[in-house]
């Protein structure tokens, strides 16, 4: 057996240029998320092109050889069929300015060798059995070809592409076409040059196996949060002992919230850093924590501050911290939202918050935060520009800038979103989370009674059910309802009401009209109203969702 390894540091994009990559048939189909892994991706490289100087480390890439100079990937098929995608996004952008040259530039590097002896254009990166004819079709060529999502995987690569897409017109939007010119054309050597990765090419699939357990094994692999505690270790010289007294007292606080002590812990650092130095990534915070500790009694400085931070970020994530016992509870409902939302990247804001400010300000600017949050989620908005701008405001109030919640809103008028374009964005959400559809509706409720505080949970809501009034299951009184239309209109919120759960049960997929029997007696106002409607249709669920819209932007007021 050959056991040769080979070994280099190169640009991601300069290993597609230089090789022919192949998927082997049988391994696992594409399965990165758009708002997730490629959203990072393409935030992480438009953050490290700022600082042209400093590469981009993209992990290890295992290959082994296979014929006719095909190159197998046993690790690496995500981060390689995006960064075509990539590429591919590139191409097409060029394509529709009219730029040819730079179309046959990126197809001749990136995306395509010619097979002289069978006279075929060959991909350069083959995906499996399973998606590599729809990644060819909906990517790699220059002229679509429209395919069928048969399976998970190609909708994944449909939304991944799709969303790269609207990045690169997001990037013309904000610069002008001639701007992204040369901005993609970054992109390009960033992708060739700077964004790196280690590429190991092995003999055979056995050896693959061998050299991707030996990366992930457990007892060989430093997290990156021993990095950090080692360094300040190091730095505070003699006065360790203090160093780890500190350490432990702030790793004893974050662990009350989780028992995932790594990346709770690194959740947290960077929220820290991201209040002491701005926006920082996961990815950068070691080099934050090495910029901020020169010296053993900066090092000091830091870690007692980390240790105050500690607490205060335990507190912001559970609404019954003892912290809040003097604060108005108020404070307690708006961290029971924000869980139920699920939104990580307020954590920074909310960390400077309930360090930096007074009890009264924070209830308030906790409150708006609560109404930001519900706008962004509307409008579908996730990554970049909320971590970017959290971030700015999180270490204005560190450095003094912001000092109250009035400060606090008028410096976050560059992100939040204004009302007019929150209320279009409502007028067609869907909601295909119940506890969120449930939520909101119930929300909604409160503000169509002009009861106080519809932003937050009600502490006495009794058991109810998420009532579809179009069923999912569309029986003889539905005939007048196509399949399109159910597709794009079921998990509309126009369609969706509150139902005690025992009545919701009853009713079930019965027709519009003996429905409304039970509507009409309904303890909730949005849902008995539905008695006054003659029949339920695309048009009904258009117009209750547009007055749902008008309570929604007094219900969660910026």
């Amino acid at each position: 057996m050959n056991n040769t390894i080979e070994f280099e540091v190169i640009g991601i994009a300069e290993v597609i240029k230089r090789n022919k990559l192949m998927v082997p048939p049988n391994q696992r189909e594409y399965s990165w998320l758009k708002d997730t892994q490629v959203k990072d991706l393409l935030f992480d490289i438009n953050n490290a092109i700022r600082n042209p100087n400093q590469p981009y480390f993209l992990g290890t890439i295992v290959l082994t050889r296979g014929k006719n100079d095909m190159l197998e990937i046993a690790d690496g098929q995500q981060r390689l069929a995006t960064t075509t995608m990539i590429l591919a996004s590139i191409r097409d952008w060029y394509k529709a300015h009219g730029d040819y040259i730079m179309v046959q530039s990126i197809e001749n590097d990136f995306l395509f060798t010619i097979d002289r002896k069978d006279r075929e254009k060959i991909s350069k990166l083959t995906l499996n059995l399973d998606d590599n004819e729809y990644f060819r079709n909906t990517v790699i060529e220059t002229k679509k070809t429209e395919q069928k999502k048969v399976r998970r995987s190609h909708k994944l690569i449909a939304q991944a592409f799709y969303s790269i897409n609207d990045y690169i017109k997001n990037i013309e939007k904000s610069n002008g076409i001639i701007n992204t010119n040369q901005i993609l054309n970054d992109w390009i050597d960033y992708l060739s040059q700077k964004a790196n990765i280690v590429k190991l090419v092995v003999s055979d699939a056995e050896n693959a196996f061998m050299m991707f357990e030996t990366l992930n094994d457990r007892g060989l692999k430093t997290s990156q949060v021993d990095l950090v505690k080692n360094h300040l270790f190091k730095i505070s010289d003699n006065r360790l002992n203090e160093a780890q007294r500190l350490w432990s007292s702030m790793r004893s606080a974050v662990e009350t919230v989780t028992e995932g002590y790594d990346d709770i812990i690194m959740d947290f650092l960077r929220g820290a850093c991201c209040i002491i130095s701005g926006l920082t990534t996961k990815k950068e915070v070691m080099k934050k924590v090495q910029e901020k500790t020169p010296s053993k009694s900066e090092s000091i400085k830091i870690m007692t501050l980390l240790e105050e931070l500690s607490k205060d970020y335990a507190a912001i994530l559970n609404p019954d911290h003892q912290k809040w016992n003097d604060y108005n509870v108020s404070v307690r409902k708006s961290i029971q939202a924000i869980n139920l939302f699920g939104v990580s990247q307020i954590r920074p804001l909310m960390l400077a918050i309930a360090r930096f400010f007074n009890k009264e300000n924070t209830a308030s600017s906790f409150k708006k935060i609560v109404a930001w949050s519900v706008r962004f989620m509307v409008l579908g908005l996730r990554g970049g520009r909320l971590d970017e701008g959290y971030s700015k405001l999180a270490h204005a109030i560190f450095n003094g800038k912001i000092k109250n919640t009035k400060d606090l809103k008028i410096e976050s008028e560059r992100i939040i979103i204004k009302d007019t374009e929150f209320k279009k964005s409502f007028e067609t959400l869907n909601v295909r989370i119940a506890k969120l559809a449930r939520y909101y509706l119930r929300s909604l409720e409160t503000t169509a009674r002009n009861e106080q505080d519809p932003e937050f949970i009600p502490s006495d809501e009794p058991t109810i059910n998420l009532e579809h009034i179009m069923p999912d299951s569309l029986g003889d009184g539905w005939k007048h309802i196509n399949s399109e239309d159910f597709d794009t209109y079921f998990s509309r919120i126009g369609n969706l009401a509150l139902l005690q759960a025992q009545k919701n049960l009853k009713i079930g997929n019965k027709s519009f009209k003996e429905k409304c029997k039970t509507y009409k007696n309904s303890t909730y106002l949005l849902t008995s109203q539905l008695y006054d409607i003659t029949d339920w249709n695309i048009d009904e669920i258009e117009n209750r969702q547009k007055i749902l819209a008008e309570l929604a932007v007094k219900t969660w007021p910026l």
